[in-house]
């Protein structure tokens, strides 16, 4: 036998959730590298291909050269003909502004620009004459086309023969679409754009000719400022016309006016009106006194009611705002609180009837009489005043009732005369603004300017478009955006479990183990080791692959050593080919080479991966359960580790539900009993039934996970189809680590510092 005592594989039951792992582990940049260097193929065949389509299109896109100029809108320009607006006024809002920017846009801009440089002649323009059969033999600019025939009026657009007179109203709508279809190309090359919030507004215009772009700019420019003051110099014009013939009617309206208005004071003896004006004055004097007398009468009487409501208080009159300021009070009261001072000194030293105190008490009554006859003569003189000035009141309304009469005699007599007055001013001062008014549009008529001045003449800009520098610069920028995209992309959709961290975390199991690709640490020679890793394993035990699988081992032991034995050790995965059946054959070795007395049975009974690895048997597990086949002959010997191996033969259909029959518990009790450790290489789960059985029946499950390969959500969906059936999960393995790769990614596993440590196993690794 051995000197190992088999463990309880099982881990304790918690309902504590697995440690968390930091989120610096996820996000480390060695982390970001080694996502970016796991997924660099991908991305660098997506960045090549967005590089070449866009280097591809702007290789065909035709060259175009644009020219661009300024104008500088000054829609509050002053008039050279007004001295008095010559000084800077008020800026113009953004809304003139942009009203000018859309009078450049404008189709009726475009189509002037187009009638006068003949731009329906150009190809470039006029896209009906690349269909029409016409005999083009050189351009020259400015805007002449050299043909076989010249014809005025578009009229050589349309075919050579005669035209009979029916044939008018044809051609000119022909020559309304073509002039229709220049003037859309050329709104569509001109770009008017303003600068910020400022006046320039800027013009330019493309073209595959850079002298064409230019002159066309520029004939925009001019164009726009030859439309705005030949607008201004229209409607001068048509003013003065206006107030030439508004000037003489306005005279002669003024003229009888102010005749009517004499007529009218010779008949009513109204050549001076100085009385009706001193009227007015006196009325307006006598108001404004009124008004005082009132104000005044109301303070008195406010005075009187105040004081007789603080007599009526109690108070005697004492706290009355005149008698406050008055000297003679303030004078006695002073004198009173002496007094007072006084008798309280001797009523405190003497008692009421003592000489001194009656004298002093005797003085205080004679001060405060006192005060109260001075208090009622200032209330006396209160209500006086309130009197007098109600009479003033009453004299002054008196005086007005005797004036305003006056005043109405003589308004009566004035009403005629101030209609008359009033027209007749009226029309003076209508006729002067329109004399004054017509003088200034006079002057104006040879002083307009435009409300704009070029701030500069169209050039050239640059190279042409699109600038091949540029573009392989744009394309560089698309291709590196979609590089990390692909990469964000390619990782946020099909996530893949890499480390302890992500075990733990994503799917809520310990990590039993990381196994290593054989091939990223050791080269394997496939005619000398016919089962591959696992006859490495045996003849180089001191390897880094075979050191992997005594770790797993020793997590098996160490993890259940509190437990009681659990022998049935179930090894499965969520899909197939993930390194389950290599798993299972290593761990069986591993065992057996330390002593243990292993059995190694192949369940995966569609695949037989055991089975074919250790070269096939006609008897197996089938055989055993239906048939009643001896199991100790059905046992296959590992020679080169002393391990046992139960395989599926592939000799007959597959049963049904094999592993649910009471013959298979018979089985795996004998193994049991006669074993050490008993290893079920199971089918996947995801996608066999008889996996969820096995699983359930076994003491212990290791659930293998491969590296950078095995879907999260396939894994979660296996860890819950194995709490689903009552599987005592103990932990998972990670199979197939390419080393170097994890290297990359900074996790801390013991693959990440194999670099350090692989000098220390044998040169086999």
């Amino acid at each position: 036998m051995n000197n190992l005592v088999p463990y309880n594989f099982e881990l304790p039951v918690t309902s504590e959730p697995p440690p968390r792992v930091s989120q610096n582990e996820r996000m480390s940049l060695r982390y970001l590298v080694g996502v970016i260097l796991s997924r660099a193929w991908r991305a660098t065949v997506v960045a090549a291909v967005i590089f070449l389509a866009v280097i591809g299109i702007a290789s065909q896109m035709p060259k175009s050269y644009f020219a661009e100029g300024a104008v500088l809108i000054q829609p509050s320009r002053a008039s050279l003909g007004k001295v008095e607006q010559l000084d800077t006024g008020p800026p113009p809002d953004t809304s003139a502004i942009d009203t000018e920017v859309e009078v450049l846009r404008s189709r009726a801009l475009a189509e002037e620009v187009a009638t006068k440089l003949k731009l329906y002649d150009d190809p470039e323009f006029n896209s009906g004459l690349k269909n029409d059969k016409l005999i083009i033999l050189n351009w020259t600019w400015p805007f002449r086309l050299h043909t076989e025939v010249s014809r005025p009026n578009l009229s050589w657009l349309l075919p050579k023969s005669s035209k009979e007179p029916s044939d008018v109203d044809t051609t000119k709508t022909d020559n309304s679409r073509w002039l229709s279809r220049t003037t859309n190309a050329v709104m569509r090359h001109t770009f008017i754009r303003r600068v910020g919030l400022t006046y320039v507004v800027r013009v330019g215009f493309a073209s595959g000719d850079p002298i064409k772009a230019q002159d066309i700019a520029n004939a925009v420019i001019d164009t726009y400022m030859a439309r705005q003051l030949n607008q201004k110099v229209t409607l001068v014009s048509r003013a003065n016309t206006e107030l030439d013939q508004s000037v003489g009617k306005l005279r002669q309206e003024a003229i009888e006016a102010e005749a009517k208005a004499q007529e009218y004071k010779n008949e009513h003896n109204l050549l001076s009106a100085q009385g009706a004006t001193m009227a007015e004055a006196e009325v307006s004097q006598l108001n404004q006194q009124i008004a005082q007398a009132k104000a005044e009468r109301a303070e008195k009487e406010a005075r009187v009611l105040a004081a007789v409501a603080q007599v009526r208080r109690g108070s005697g009159g004492a706290d009355v705002g005149a008698a406050l300021g008055s000297d003679t009070i303030r004078e006695l009261r002073s004198k009173e609180a002496e007094t007072s001072v006084q008798l309280a000194q001797l009523s405190v030293r003497f008692k009421d009837d003592y000489p001194e105190v009656k004298r002093a008490q005797a003085q205080l009554n004679d001060i405060r009489g006192q005060i109260q006859r001075e208090i009622n003569r200032i209330l006396s003189s209160l209500r006086s005043d309130a009197q007098a000035a109600a009479q003033r009141e009453s004299s002054l309304l008196a005086s007005r009732s005797v004036a305003q009469t006056g005043l109405v005699s003589n308004n009566r007599a004035r009403v005629g005369l101030v209609a008359l007055e009033q027209r007749s001013d009226a029309a003076k001062k209508i006729y002067d603004q329109y004399m004054a008014r017509a003088s200034e549009v006079a002057v104006e008529r040879s002083l307009q300017q435009a409300d704009a001045t070029v701030d500069y003449r169209a050039a050239v800009a640059g190279n042409p478009t699109p600038d091949m520098r540029l573009v392989v610069a744009f394309a560089s920028l698309l291709a590196l955006l979609g590089a990390v995209a692909t990469v964000l992309l390619s990782e946020l959709w099909s996530k893949r479990l890499r480390s302890r961290g992500d075990i733990e975390r994503e799917i809520g199991v310990p990590l039993a183990g990381v196994l290593p690709d054989f091939a990223s640490v050791a080269r394997l020679p496939r005619r000398r080791y016919p089962a591959g890793p696992a006859d490495h394993l045996v003849e180089n035990p001191f390897t880094a692959f075979a050191e992997s699988f005594r770790n797993l081992r020793a997590f098996l032991m160490l993890s259940g050593r509190s437990q009681a034995p659990s022998k049935i050790v179930a090894i499965t995965s969520a899909v197939p080919r993930e390194g389950k059946s290599m798993t299972s054959l290593c761990l069986a070795r591993t065992l057996a080479l330390t002593g243990s007395k292993v059995v190694l049975v192949d369940c995966d009974l569609r695949r037989r991966g055991v089975t074919k690895l250790i070269g096939g048997s006609d008897v197996g597990i089938v055989e055993v359960v239906e048939e009643k086949y001896p199991l100790q002959q059905a046992l296959i010997r590992d020679a080169k580790s002393n391990a046992w191996v139960l395989p599926a033969s592939g000799q007959r259909d597959i049963p049904h539900d094999l592993f649910s029959k009471s013959e298979t518990d018979a089985v795996m009790r004998a193994l049991s009993e006669t074993f050490d450790y008993v290893i079920l290489d199971t089918p996947p789960l995801l996608g066999v039934a008889d996996a969820r059985i096995l699983a359930a029946k076994a003491d212990r499950v290791l659930y293998v996970v491969q590296w950078n390969k095995t879907p999260t959500s396939a894994a979660q969906s296996a860890i819950e189809i194995m709490h689903s059936c009552g599987a005592k999960l103990g932990g998972a393995v990670l199979s197939k680590v390419n080393v170097k790769k994890q290297a990359r990614y900074g996790y801390g596993d013991a693959s990440d510092y194999f670099n350090y440590y692989r000098q220390y196993y044998l040169t086999g690794s």
